[in-house]
C-alpha cells in the first residue's frame, strides 16, 4: 500500500511538474514576468512561482484566469506541445486516463477531458470532490459560461444568491462572472461533468 501510495504521489508531482513547466512556457512565450502575471491574474507572485515550478496545485479557475491573460486556450496547458496539429475530433477513453492521476485543487480533484481542436470554443472536465473535504469551498469568479452536470452523488452549489442542491442527472449553466462555490453534501463522492468557454483573450 505505502508503494503504491508513493508510486501515485510521484506520478501527481510529475503531473504537476509538466502543468507548471507549459505555464511557464507560455508566459515567457509572451515576455510576461510574474510580477505582471500577478498583478493582471491577482494570483501572488509566490503562487505563480511554486505552480510553475510543479510545488503548488491550481484549481481551474485560476487556471482559465492565467491562460485569459496570457491570451492562449486553457488546453494549451494540458496538451503536448510536440503534437500541434489539431485532429477533427478527440477521443477520451477512461481506461486511458486510469493511468494518469488527476491534478488537485482545493478541495477537488480533476482530469482534462476535451482535446484541442481547429478554433476550439469549449474545455470539458471531470471533476470528484470526496466526502468531507469541501466544507469550506473557494469562492470563484472568471470570465466565460460554464455548465455543470452531477453524474454520482449528492452536491450543493451557490451561485450569486442562490443555493442549489443537485442530484444525479441535474445540470445547470451560469455565466461564471457570478460568484460561485460548490461542496459534496452526500455520503458517497460528487462526480461533475463541468464544459466551460476557454477564456483565449485578456481585455
Amino acid at each position: 500500500m505505502d508503494k503504491n501510495k508513493s508510486e501515485l504521489e510521484e506520478k501527481t508531482r510529475a503531473v504537476a511538474i509538466r502543468l507548471g513547466a507549459r505555464i511557464r512556457e507560455a508566459r515567457r512565450a509572451k515576455q510576461i514576468t510574474l510580477e505582471r502575471l500577478s498583478k493582471d491574474t491577482d494570483l501572488s507572485p509566490g503562487f505563480l512561482s511554486r505552480l510553475e515550478r510543479g510545488e503548488s496545485s491550481a484549481s481551474i479557475s485560476n487556471l482559465i484566469v492565467i491562460a485569459g491573460r496570457l491570451g492562449i486556450p486553457l488546453g494549451d496547458f494540458f496538451e503536448d506541445p510536440g503534437a500541434k496539429a489539431a485532429p477533427r475530433y478527440i477521443l477520451n477513453r477512461a481506461k486511458d486516463r486510469g493511468g494518469e492521476p488527476p491534478l488537485t485543487a482545493r478541495g477537488y480533484s480533476y482530469h482534462l477531458m476535451s482535446g484541442e481542436l481547429i478554433d476550439q470554443q469549449m474545455s470539458a472536465f471531470e471533476l470528484v470532490y470526496p466526502v468531507g473535504d469541501s466544507m469550506n469551498p473557494e469562492i470563484l469568479t472568471h470570465a466565460g459560461e460554464e455548465v455543470l452536470y452531477l453524474l454520482d452523488g449528492q452536491f450543493e452549489f451557490r451561485i450569486g444568491d442562490k443555493t442549489l442542491v443537485l442530484e444525479p442527472g441535474d445540470c445547470v449553466h451560469f455565466s461564471c462572472e457570478q460568484p460561485h462555490s460548490g461542496k459534496n453534501v452526500g455520503h458517497s463522492p460528487a462526480r461533475l461533468l463541468m464544459i466551460v468557454t476557454p477564456v483565449n483573450s485578456f481585455g
